[in-house]
């Protein structure tokens, strides 16, 4: 089937290359030729193109998720997760200390059923639910034009920020999931396309999507903003599609006790929302993208320089057509940040930039249609940026998997440096609580059982100015089973003792400028890298 398909881009680009006359035309036309061969053969072999592209994710995705440590937040989703029956997983969440839904951790709970408990098997709900998003962005995008520039909108949130998350332990690959599902069947519902079973996934998505993060209501957004516009044209209310909005609500009536215990912690959260944060958050969802634009915008360039006049003619009925309210929908996920900033200033009081992570369904499918318009529907342009995005998403994996092995290098170095430097069997108490969860459950046994954490959401409030870490700790200590104590009936109860930690004020100031207002001794003892280690004594 390779061959066959090598063939056919062969034959029609021999076809192509010679003009009517006999003539052969240029470098630069030659080159458009075999790229429209390409895009003829997109549209042929869909399917093979997209086993190639989901072989591709899969296998990369796993790769790191595999290898990749787990930090504070999915260490969270670990234990939760592991809770024995879903009592004890919803008393854990009626703390407050971990603001996701049940659904999420009922997921996961599936997925070390399965799959065994495992790096991979914890990630993997959120690796398929990317993958799922980036197959909607293709059918979605492909509906409307050629296979080509489904096959460009599927891969631009490979170069995003947004990729992180589909390796990551936490909800928000699974949320973009669901929102992908949503837009299919809201664009499938609106054309009619099977209309009943395209309304009842309506429906189950967007309600899956905000049963797994709260946040994801924001979905309501652009979906809204699209059928309004379609309304308007055609001044009249698609009531069974504003029905399946409302339907899919429903499901935070349950999750009411969850949410207003949640709340309680939002007085003092750690990321606490202001305006700023809207293009801040652009910047960090996008800047990995620029890379690949900059080099097809070069290519286009030197491509329009060399173009004769005479040149052949443009593939304007190939250029994607959406619908005005799918366009307009386009532009509401990316205005998605703006109404998630708009809550949590007003109501949540807590916002980061993954919370917005649905902004790159927008951005992914308007990336293929500003090309297509800027740069005149060129075939040899659309070739060249589904080439720029997998070159890419390639490198960004290769220095990802560089980083995740250089983490993992500098936690065996973590070890080895605390079992040479801390002498005798005093306890470790770690500074702060991102590097206390990874020692705690990385560590070899001998000195997992000497970490201790402490906790005070008061002095944590007083240095740093916010609660949420400390006063989460212990509100799930019975949970976690680690050694998280009270910071001042601990230091009551011990003469010695050491503390480890980075270096920098944002994590170790308040347990350092808190042990010194309570006259504690302390000694520089050793250094790793950006992490120090002090005995603590009290003083005679």
């Amino acid at each position: 089937m390779l061959q066959e398909q090598e063939s056919d881009i062969l034959t029609s680009y021999r076809d192509l290359t010679t003009n009517r006359d006999g003539i052969r035309v240029g470098f630069w036309q030659k080159a458009d030729h075999l790229a429209q061969a390409v895009t003829d053969c997109c549209d042929r072999r869909k399917l093979w193109f997209l086993g190639g592209f989901s072989l591709l994710y899969l296998m990369s995705t796993f790769m790191l998720a595999y290898r990749k440590p787990m930090w504070n937040d999915e260490l969270f989703t670990f234990y939760i997760s592991r809770l024995p029956n879903v009592s004890e997983l919803w008393s854990a969440l009626m703390t407050g200390a971990d603001q996701i839904p049940p659904l999420f951790y009922l997921i996961t709970r599936a997925s070390f059923f399965l799959f065994g408990v495992n790096h991979l098997s914890i990630r993997l709900p959120e690796a398929v639910g990317f993958w799922i998003m980036s197959l909607c962005l293709f059918r979605f995008v492909c509906k409307r034009s050629s296979a080509l520039y489904g096959f460009t909108a599927m891969l631009f949130p490979l170069v995003t920020t947004a990729y992180d998350y589909a390796y990551e332990a936490r909800p928000y690959g699974l949320v973009l999931g669901f929102c992908g599902l949503a837009l299919l069947c809201w664009q499938s519902a609106a054309d009619g396309y099977w209309r009943k079973v395209s309304l009842i996934g309506l429906v189950t998505s967007c309600a899956v999507a905000v049963s797994t993060h709260y946040y994801g209501v924001l979905i309501f957004f652009p979906l809204a903003i699209g059928e309004l516009v379609r309304s308007i044209s055609q001044r009249r209310f698609d009531v069974p599609i504003w029905l399946a909005f409302g339907l899919a609500l429903t499901p935070l009536l349950l999750f009411l006790p969850l949410i207003e215990q949640a709340r309680t912690y939002a007085a003092n959260f750690w990321a606490r929302p202001h305006w700023g944060s809207i293009p801040e958050f652009y910047y960090f969802l996008l800047i990995p993208a620029l890379s690949p634009l900059v080099a097809v915008l070069v290519l286009a360039a030197g491509f329009s320089a060399s173009d004769s006049p005479g040149g052949i003619n443009r593939d304007q009925e190939l250029q994607p057509k959406l619908l005005s309210h799918e366009i307009a929908a386009a532009f509401g996920f990316i205005a998605v940040p703006f109404v998630a900033v708009a809550i949590a200033v007003f109501i949540t009081g807590a916002f980061t930039y993954r919370y917005a992570l649905p902004s790159v369904i927008g951005f992914s499918i308007l990336f293929p249609l500003a090309a297509a318009r800027l740069l005149d529907g060129r075939a040899i342009i659309r070739v060249a940026l589904m080439i720029a995005l997998c070159a890419a998403f390639m490198v960004l994996n290769i220095r990802t998997l560089q980083t995740v092995t250089s983490v993992s290098q500098k936690e065996s170095q973590a070890y080895n440096f605390l079992r040479s430097n801390g002498e005798g069997l005093w306890p470790i108490v770690v500074s702060d609580a991102h590097t206390f969860m990874m020692l705690a459950h990385y560590t070899p046994r001998d000195i997992a059982s000497r970490l201790v954490y402490l906790a005070d959401p008061e002095g944590s409030l007083r240095y740093l100015g916010q609660t949420t870490v400390d006063r989460g700790l212990l509100d799930l200590k019975s949970v976690f089973g680690l050694s998280i104590h009270d910071y001042h009936a601990y230091i009551a109860s011990q003469d010695q003792f050491f503390v480890y930690g980075p270096i920098g004020m944002k994590y170790m100031n308040w347990l350092l400028f808190e042990l010194t207002h309570d006259d504690m001794q302390i000694e520089l003892k050793g250094r790793n890298e950006d992490s120090l280690l002090f005995l603590v004594s009290r003083k005679k």
